[in-house]
């Protein structure tokens, strides 16, 4: 009988915090954190939360918080965090854009695993490579491409990781895979450099350096990487 006894009163006394911490306006929100964002803005993310000032903050459903993020196609992953009393942060992860693919006089701007973030203007400042030779019916923002050429688009993906891994992206202009046996990248200031289609990491962290000797000396034209032994560098 004291066991049972000592049972009720401990579900009384946990269900009396339940309903203090459920109903309290001490834990009402007052504050919502937002880190990480770089392009979404403060508000918007917000929004997407749906989360509401002064709602309790144990009544919040991080589930349903996860799926509104996702609505905006930038928001990679949110963690939620409750910072008692009345305090909600949320830490936005990213999607961040890596290259540019022409569609119906636009671009829309893919990330590395290829899911689209946005639709840009011709008319923005287009600070990414622009990529040719990939061909698509239609997209949906949030998803990933589906490309009529898949090779094509998984060579793209390649070469832009191999330029990240050289810290070369900021010059690159354009990649063209239109001939999938020869992949083209062109500098910003008009360096061509026919890559071929293997070893795509050892050729692009050796045209990095010829490019840079190139650009010193005001050199334009195409550097040749398609057959084995050194690059050959044919002036315009």
């Amino acid at each position: 009988m004291k066991s049972l006894f000592k049972f009720f009163i401990l579900v009384f006394i946990l269900g009396a915090i339940g309903a203090f911490l459920l109903s309290s306006e001490i834990f009402e929100i007052k504050n919502i954190y937002v880190t990480g964002n770089k392009t979404v803005a403060k508000d918007e993310i917000i929004k997407l939360s749906n989360i509401q000032y002064k709602q309790n903050i144990f009544k919040l459903n991080t589930k349903d918080i996860i799926k509104g993020m996702f609505n905006n196609p930038k928001i990679k992953a949110v963690k939620i965090k409750r910072v008692l009393p009345s305090s909600i942060a949320l830490d936005i992860i990213e999607r961040e854009g890596v290259a540019l693919i022409p569609y119906l006089g636009s671009y829309i701007k893919i990330d590395e695993e290829t899911v689209i973030i946005e639709v840009i203007s011709l008319e923005s400042d287009l600070n990414l490579p622009i990529v040719s030779g990939i061909t698509f019916s239609d997209f949906k923002l949030g998803e990933k491409l589906k490309s009529e050429k898949l090779d094509q688009l998984n060579s793209v993906m390649e070469v832009i990781k191999c330029l990240k891994s050289v810290k070369m992206t900021d010059i690159i202009e354009t990649i063209n895979v239109e001939d999938s046996s020869n992949i083209i990248i062109t500098t910003s200031n008009n360096i061509r450099v026919y890559l071929g289609n293997n070893k795509l990491d050892y050729k692009i962290g050796m045209a990095k350096s010829i490019v840079e000797d190139l650009t010193k000396d005001n050199e334009i034209g195409i550097v040749d990487m398609r057959h084995e032994g050194n690059p050959i560098f044919k002036r315009d």
